[in-house]
């Protein structure tokens, strides 16, 4: 089902907002951009070249954010796709729970992908309409998962 003109707006604000977190990041060793875009239907957000830590190797992998209930609720988990990134999405396991092509807790199970087990902090989402960036945001969802990897 199409989005309303202003939840695309909304959604290209958080683009906007994830877009400036990621370039206070280096680039990635092996080229590219780090670079977040709102899909075509306007119900995923994907995130190339996402930051990890150090620890990680590589320490970049891109992201999949289906938000087709935006702004009512946040993101239910994150996505990797699975083909490339088997070594990554072992060592996020640890630290959260990966499902490969399935998803739990009203996340959809997609295939090709890997679902991590991810909620925004002590699972609350107030997303301020009139006032997104002082409000939980999308951004602040993608900088959470970045900071409990570091």
């Amino acid at each position: 089902m199409p989005v309303s003109h202003r939840t695309r707006t909304l959604l290209q604000g958080e683009v906007m907002r994830i877009q400036s977190w990621l370039d206070r990041f280096d680039p990635p060793f092996r080229g590219g951009q780090r670079r977040a875009t709102l899909g075509r239907t306007d119900e995923y957000i994907v995130v190339k070249h996402f930051p990890l830590p150090d620890w990680c190797h590589p320490d970049y992998l891109d992201l999949l954010l289906l938000v087709d209930r935006f702004p009512a609720r946040p993101p239910v988990g994150l996505y990797l796709l699975n083909e490339g990134n088997e070594t990554l999405v072992q060592q996020i396991s640890r630290r959260h729970h990966a499902f490969k092509d399935q998803g739990f807790h009203d996340a959809p199970s997609i295939a090709g992908f890997t679902w991590i087990c991810f909620h925004y902090p002590d699972n609350t989402w107030r997303y301020d309409i009139q006032t997104p960036a002082r409000s939980d945001n999308l951004s602040k969802f993608v900088q959470s998962f970045y900071a409990e990897l570091a």
